[in-house]
């Protein structure tokens, strides 16, 4: 459980709409409860970075995290991003959040900070290093398993993935193949620079990414948080993400 000394984690947050008085709608900010409970039994602090902060203006929020967590949503990137028109199914697009996770991600690599991106996240990362995603799997992946698991929920897997042994992922859970679910209709088709594939699934899918540098700069295209207490992976994954940002902590204050 987190203490005094324990390690903030920033989490950016995900929009929708509700109806508001006499049916005026209104914005509001949110995320699902499984990040937090995985980070606080994990010994992390969470702390929400609201979505639609300017670019230009995340600096404080980094002054105050020990760790980012870029999460995923209702949502797709724009391929605009990553230099295409759009070409076969995307649904919502929000710029202004992607614009301001690709400058924190950015941002925190930069100052070594531990970073971690979530499905959309992943992808997030991708973009932010001049990466590209196949707009729609099933529409550009000939053979592609299916990535988008309903009806089944979400704290289920629903396919394996087979973990680079020499990558970061091999290396947290001291495994070759792990379970994972799958809720996304995009995916990493170009990698970014400096970055290199630690899992694929077995349509060649890539469903992990990790930095090049020593710094914990690592990206799942499933959910973890969703499976945290039903797969012991998705536990090491993040006690190893955890204990990084206790490290960058202590790093920060001199100690």
């Amino acid at each position: 459980m987190p203490g005094s000394n324990s390690p903030v984690i920033g989490l950016t947050a995900d929009t929708d709409t509700i109806g508001g008085q006499k049916g005026y709608p209104q914005e509001r900010f949110v995320l699902k409860k499984g990040y937090f409970d995985a980070i606080l039994a994990s010994g992390g602090i969470p702390l929400l970075i609201p979505a639609y902060v300017e670019p230009s203006k995340t600096d404080p929020y980094l002054a105050m995290i020990d760790g980012l967590i870029v999460t995923g949503g209702y949502f797709d990137i724009d391929p605009k991003l990553y230099g295409e028109e759009k070409r076969f199914r995307i649904d919502e697009v929000k710029p202004e959040r992607t614009l301001m996770e690709i400058r924190l991600i950015r941002k925190a690599v930069r100052k070594k900070m531990p970073t971690f991106g979530v499905c959309g996240g992943m992808q997030a990362i991708n973009v932010a290093y001049g990466g590209g995603l196949y707009q729609d799997i099933s529409s550009q992946v000939p053979g592609a398993i299916p990535h988008e698991q309903k009806p089944k929920p979400a704290n289920q897997p629903s396919h394996p993935v087979h973990l680079n042994p020499s990558g970061m992922l091999a290396r947290i859970t001291g495994a070759e193949k792990i379970m994972v679910n799958s809720t996304h209709h995009q995916a990493v088709s170009v990698l970014g620079k400096r970055l290199f594939p630690c899992a694929v699934s077995p349509d060649g899918i890539t469903e992990a990414i990790e930095g090049s540098g020593p710094e914990f700069l690592l990206g799942v295209q499933w959910h973890p948080e969703q499976l945290f207490g039903v797969t012991k992976e998705s536990a090491l994954i993040f006690k190893a993400f955890i204990t990084r940002c206790r490290k960058f902590r202590r790093m920060r204050a001199g100690l």
